[in-house]
């Protein structure tokens, strides 16, 4: 691309990476009802977090996220992007929608190359030493590392990491608590995946718990 829309696109792509860096917490909206998960992801955001990602699973994901879309004024942040991108097809669906970032849980080439094309940042999800190499080597811009908690949480994070050099940064991933994010955030990841640990009984306390998640975040 050339001109004003690469300009446009290429700034996006850096908004959301210094919205990582400024705000590390990837708010996930995966509710099965979507209605729900409107509500999270306007709860997520009323609160101050710069990265929501609408996954798939979501009824009419695509269709939410271009509601949130229309619903921000101007552009971001805050940012909209989409989960659970396993496929080529729902890669294109997801850059159909506008969305701003792209979130998979396993490593795949064709994604990545429609991230690259598309100038979305991309997080590319991966467990193994081959497969963080494997995503580092397709241009991952931040690796999830997914999913921790089954293989050893932290423990695991700061042992894999160890021998594999210098690869992108990684986000942790895979379901855990609030509290966790310190444990996480010394083993060496630099942003955390969290969603339904954000919310309260009311907005209230999720308000509270967001604030909590944004400090330890942080460091």
């Amino acid at each position: 691309m050339n001109g004003a829309g690469s300009d446009t696109l290429t700034s996006r792509k850096v908004g959301v990476r210094e919205s990582v860096g400024r705000a590390p917490i990837v708010a996930v909206v995966r509710d099965r009802d979507t209605e729900v998960a409107a509500g999270q992801a306007a709860a997520f955001l009323r609160h101050g977090l710069e990265l929501v990602e609408v996954t798939f699973t979501v009824p009419g994901a695509t269709a939410l996220v271009r509601r949130l879309l229309a619903e921000r004024a101007g552009s971001g942040p805050p940012w909209i992007g989409m989960g659970t991108v396993t496929t080529p097809e729902r890669a294109r669906a997801a850059v159909d929608a506008g969305a701003e970032f792209l979130v998979t849980p396993n490593v795949d080439a064709e994604v990545a190359a429609i991230a690259r094309e598309a100038d979305l940042y991309l997080v590319m999800g991966a467990l193994t030493p081959t497969e963080l190499v494997a995503a580092h080597r397709l241009g991952a811009d931040l690796i999830k590392v997914y999913p921790l908690p089954p293989v050893g949480g932290p423990g695991y994070l700061s042992v894999v990491r160890q021998p594999l050099g210098d690869l992108a940064p990684m986000l942790a991933g895979g379901g855990f608590g609030v509290e966790e994010i310190p444990a996480y955030r010394k083993a060496g990841a630099v942003a955390f995946g969290l969603g339904t640990p954000l919310l309260g009984a009311d907005d209230e306390e999720t308000g509270r718990r967001i604030a909590r998640a944004l400090e330890l975040a942080r460091g």
